[in-house]
């Protein structure tokens, strides 16, 4: 009996990893948007960034896994966190880290591009550049004067940033800041 508790369990857990890797293939093969992980020391300088100014409501467009939006909430207490993911298995991922978590980030799974953006204070994002360039329109249209953009890697084409934090590994990593 409990020989096939563990085999169903097993094959639950093979079966639910076959759905997440496949959804995973379909936003990036068929709707081009694919992964892109921030690594820990990246995570870092952009906590960093953000602990040093005042309090206010801060996107990740893009979330993903919701590793950047929950180490910002987790270290930077009094910012509002929004984590904006529209592919469905890295949403779920991002709401399940965010039930262990002490402070709770509002995840929301939409089209980025359909997000009004005016009361943020601060976007992240790591996107690839054909993106990026249609972000920066919304970017103008939307965000409020004072309001900063944090690009990782891939920077935006028409705007010039204030300030560019490089990696000390390369190009990957690098953080391009804007203020609007």
């Amino acid at each position: 009996m409990i020989a096939l508790l563990v085999s169903l369990f097993f094959a639950a857990c093979l079966l639910l990893l076959m759905v997440y890797i496949n959804l995973n293939l379909f936003y990036t093969v068929f709707l081009k948007v694919p992964m892109l992980s921030t690594d820990k020391s990246t995570i870092e300088r952009i906590v960093s960034e953000i602990s040093v100014r005042k309090m206010g409501k801060i996107y990740d467009l893009g979330c993903g896994n919701g590793s950047v939006i929950s180490c910002v909430a987790h270290n930077c207490p009094d910012w509002e966190c929004v984590g904006v993911e529209y592919n469905v298995a890295q949403y779920l991922v991002a709401k399940v880290r965010n039930i262990f978590s002490q402070r709770k980030v509002t995840f929301k799974r939409k089209d980025f591009f359909k997000v009004n953006l005016s009361d943020a204070d601060l976007v992240y994002v790591y996107l690839f550049p054909d993106i990026m360039d249609r972000l920066e329109s919304k970017f103008a249209g939307e965000l409020k004067g004072g309001a900063i953009v944090i690009a990782n890697t891939f920077p935006l084409k028409a705007k010039e940033p204030v300030r560019t934090d490089k990696n000390t590994a390369g190009k990957l990593g690098t953080l391009y800041v804007y203020e609007y």
